[in-house]
């Protein structure tokens, strides 16, 4: 029989590569698809190898900050606590990402599928959005999943943000990026 302490840094040692992508974090939904049980991750986190961010998302306690955008992943990893489901960063946290807007945001914005509810409380530094996106209005920002700049305008503009669409589009003309059509007169 493998003693409990070998046991969980093994289950440790499971889970390290999928945070490692995800810049230390990684939630319960993933660590349960490599094995490790949540009494597993209750006893790792009393024992101050991870630090639980929030219900269901886990950061490796000694795992460096490695990017200024690192704690996005919590807000990307929330959804998993009980399903399979990762969000993506959206409106004003999509704006600060692609360099559009010098707004500060104290709250990240994520989108996750329409048909996908929730019951437990959001947290306070989370605004949730649903829709259901497609493949092309997501790309990827140093590994995070973030709206496209297309996707990212027009949610802005349905938000009825008028002052920060301009500016947005603003600063992506001025480095002549592609902007929707319905925009080019606004």
């Amino acid at each position: 029989m493998v003693p409990y302490m070998q046991m969980e840094h093994h289950g440790l040692d499971l889970i390290h590569e999928v945070a490692e992508a995800q810049d230390g974090y990684f939630s319960t939904a993933q660590a349960e698809n490599v094995g490790i049980s949540r009494h597993t991750l209750a006893k790792a986190t009393a024992r101050g190898k991870l630090l639980r961010t929030s219900r269901g998302v886990y950061r490796l306690a000694k795992f460096p900050e490695l990017s200024s955008n690192s704690h996005l992943w919590a807000a990307v990893l929330w959804p998993q606590a009980r399903t399979q489901v990762s969000a993506i960063l959206s409106h004003h946290t999509a704006l600060l990402l692609h360099d559009l807007s010098d707004v500060n945001v104290e709250q990240v914005h994520i989108i996750i599928p329409r048909a996908i509810r929730i019951v437990r409380a959001i947290p306070n530094s989370l605004v949730l959005h649903h829709a259901n996106l497609l493949k092309h209005d997501v790309i990827h920002i140093d590994g995070l999943p973030v709206t496209t700049i297309e996707r990212t305008l027009r949610d802005i503009a349905s938000l009825g943000e008028t002052t920060l669409l301009h500016d947005a589009l603003r600063d992506a003309r001025a480095r002549n990026l592609a902007i929707p059509s319905e925009f080019m007169h606004v």
